[in-house]
């Protein structure tokens, strides 16, 4: 099914009323498959994004060498928006939640868009007007937060924000976990640790 979209306002709309937002995007009954293929799309643009950052803008270490190999970085990126699909839907079902996955799905892939647009803009405000660049961090931050949780509360068919953030704790703590496992599996190396400790 083709869906023609007005993609700038919709953004817009998610900014403004992330619920009707949500409800356009999850109305569109996109496949699984389809949602994966988007997604992994989307971590290629932010892992050349957060690349491009790095080698203009480099960082102090100890992070450098975990974002120095763009192959890691996609693994992290990726690795990390899988989990975290799973860690919310499944934490949200727990406490009562009855959203689909594919539901959930599209509206976090939706995120990771406008997330990878929110990198371009900070990149661009640090080259060009640094001294704004902290506030507009800051601003895509409060954003973000606002934005994930209404999500999380529409596609888990939560009805309640209170519920939403009691899911998003709740997979922090199994984020965590998640995300220890996605590292021993890259290698604890790739991130500048030796493998012997």
């Amino acid at each position: 099914m083709t869906v023609a979209v007005d993609w700038p306002q919709l953004a817009l709309l998610t900014l403004r009323d992330p619920k009707s937002a949500a409800a356009q995007i999850m109305s569109w009954q996109i496949g699984r498959t389809e949602l994966w293929m988007a997604a992994a799309l989307v971590a290629i643009i932010s892992t050349i994004m957060s690349s491009l950052s790095n080698y203009l803008l480099p960082v102090p270490d100890p992070l450098a060498g975990m974002v120095a190999s763009p192959f890691t970085l996609f693994m992290i990126v990726a690795g990390g928006f899988v989990i975290t699909v799973h860690a919310i839907y499944w934490t949200g079902r727990a406490i009562g939640g009855s959203g689909d996955m594919d539901d959930l799905l599209a509206l976090l892939v939706w995120m990771q868009v406008l997330r990878a647009v929110a990198q371009v803009a900070v990149l661009l405000t640090v080259l060009l007007v640094p001294f704004l660049a902290g506030f507009l961090v800051l601003l895509i931050g409060i954003a973000t937060l606002w934005v994930f949780l209404n999500f999380i509360s529409a596609g888990l068919q939560l009805n309640s924000l209170a519920r939403a953030v009691m899911v998003l704790l709740a997979a922090v703590l199994a984020l965590s976990v998640g995300f220890s496992l996605l590292f021993s599996m890259i290698g604890v190396s790739a991130l500048g640790v030796p493998t012997n400790v």
